[in-house]
């Protein structure tokens, strides 16, 4: 019997990349449950697995993987390896038709290759299977390292020292147990006065995935954890001695965010918020910025919402007296976005730099002579820091997947490929084209060729994003835990092509040249008028 080839690329969009999406022990379970699969590894000296350990699981290391029948990664692929015909799965980056992925796209499609994308794989519950903690982790405790330096430069000596950068650290359990002698360093000598006491850590976006390995890190440090309505009389009472060996950490909810504009006492939902975001206005940093320390942000935001800290908002407090933020941990990244000094992305080399609220201009050397600047960090690709935990967990995820795409036949139509439902609806291209449900990417692609305003593209991709999302919603996904027997034959089951995926094909879009900014667009408090804006007819 003909072995059926599945290969795993080695990492090499940075220096820092060291996971792989299936570490050995899931290879062996792969191909002792399928024997007539044979995966293939591209050697790797940086990668958190050695090559010998694929080795002794019985993989074939090599350099060539043309033999496959699909290829495996964590991220985007340099476009001159990309294997005519082949089949990957990987995070490509393009769903929103992002201009800086647009080549690797158009790639895709020249070589006819069948993409499957991790953003669109979920399981039974509608959970993305890549939707892991180690962003909110690696983040947490990178920055309370740079935290430390930065307290020193102020002239502080404090326990938060003991913390190395997150890549420094073999596996999550090294890295907590940094953060646990921290914490007790704090219990027994404290924080010094100078600091600004009490230390109160907010979370935005606490019930997240990336808030939850936030709160997970922090705990480490022997944390009590408050109310947002607490948050007053702590400061008030700055002088209790308690302070001094504690640090509180306040988690936020997006109700505590935001009200409605027309009805402040209207029970929040988040069904409201998502559907009518012009609706409401930011409250946050009124009643709560003013009283933390540190803001860690991990919530999800779009366009269409509402900015939760502005420049503008900010230089108010810090004109006013009224702010006490030092720091900045930005775990979800999103440029000029929900806090809106996010003036540039960082890197494990240079992770912070540092913005004066009152100039509003940003620089990356610490000056001992600007009190008022805040230290911000925005490395976006956080869960590469932790390639140990992040690797074992895409094994999890990936182990009883793998095996449709060795068995499926890409030159077939995707109903009669032999991939389920749930990987049908993650295909974005195949036969040189965009599938029908990414069909939508063409119409992004169009707008971001004639628009100017980046503030108007990002809103509208938001929109399609939406679009995307109620397909999703609605789309019924099988079970991923078929038999062998399963795997091996063609599925006969016909792609569920529902109302909204129909809308999406056929819409004209048409939308207003005006230079009006985004922020004059949220002013307005009819939807209607909103949706005259951006016409979809």
């Amino acid at each position: 019997m003909d072995k059926l080839y599945i290969g795993i690329r080695a990492e090499d969009k940075s220096y820092m990349e060291r996971r792989t999406p299936i570490p050995p022990h899931d290879c062996k379970y792969i191909m002792e449950k399928h024997n007539q699969i044979q995966i293939v590894v591209q050697p790797s000296t940086k990668r958190i697995f050695t090559d010998d350990q694929y080795l002794e699981v019985g993989c074939l290391v090599q350099e060539d993987l043309s033999i496959c029948r699909a290829i495996i990664c964590i991220k985007e692929i340099p476009l001159e390896k990309y294997i005519e015909g082949m089949t990957y799965l990987n995070w490509s980056h393009t769903l929103e038709g992002e201009p800086y992925n647009m080549p690797a796209l158009d790639v895709m499609l020249k070589k006819n290759i069948r993409h499957l994308e991790y953003e669109r794989i979920y399981d039974d519950n509608g959970v993305n299977i890549t939707s892991f903690p180690y962003a909110g982790i690696a983040g947490m405790i990178t920055f309370l390292n740079e935290y430390g330096k930065y307290l020193l430069k102020r002239d502080m000596n404090t326990p938060f020292l003991q913390i190395g950068p997150t890549f420094q650290y073999y596996n999550k359990k090294d890295a907590y147990e940094a953060l646990q002698k921290s914490g007790q360093a704090i219990k027994e000598r404290g924080l010094p006065p100078k600091l600004g006491l009490p230390l109160i850590i907010g979370v935005m976006g606490s019930t997240g995935s990336c808030g939850k390995g936030s709160l997970e890190a922090l705990s480490q440090l022997q944390i009590t954890l408050v109310n947002p309505d607490d948050l007053k009389e702590l400061v008030r009472n700055s002088d209790d001695k308690k302070h001094r060996n504690t640090i509180y950490v306040c988690p936020f909810k997006t109700t505590d965010l935001v009200r409605h504009k027309r009805d402040i006492h209207k029970e929040f939902t988040s069904q409201d918020y998502y559907e009518s975001p012009l609706d409401y206005e930011p409250i946050f940093h009124q009643k709560y910025l003013p009283y933390l320390t540190i803001l860690v942000n991990d919530i999800y935001w779009e366009y269409k919402f509402p900015r939760y800290v502005t420049d503008s908002q900010i230089k108010e407090l810090v004109e006013s007296g009224n702010s006490r933020l030092q720091a900045v941990c930005d775990v979800t990244c999103d440029l000029e976005g929900s806090i809106q000094f996010l003036k540039k992305f960082t890197n494990p080399d240079h992770p912070v730099y540092y913005f004066n609220p009152i100039s509003q201009q940003i620089h990356d050397e610490f000056d001992f002579k600007s009190q008022n600047d805040i230290m911000y960090m925005s490395i976006d690709f956080l869960p590469s820091q932790m390639p140990y935990e992040a690797s074992m967990d895409f094994g999890k995820a990936l182990k009883d997947i793998i095996p449709y795409l060795a068995y499926s036949d890409p030159t077939k139509p995707l109903e009669e490929s032999g991939l389920p439902e749930f990987l049908q609806n993650a295909t974005v291209t195949l036969h040189g084209q965009l599938t029908q449900k990414f069909e939508y990417i063409n119409e992004l692609r169009k707008i971001n060729e004639t628009e100017n305003d980046h503030q108007q593209f990002k809103m509208m991709t938001s929109y399609y994003s939406n679009k995307l999302n109620a397909i999703k919603e609605n789309t019924s996904i099988e079970n991923k835990l078929l038999s062998q027997q399963q795997l091996s034959t063609e599925s006969d089951a016909q792609d569920d092509r529902i109302q909204s995926d129909n809308l999406l094909r056929n819409q004209h879009i048409s939308f207003s040249n005006s230079e009006t900014k985004i922020d004059e667009v949220r002013q307005i408090n009819d939807q209607q008028i909103f949706e005259e804006q951006i016409q979809i007819q």
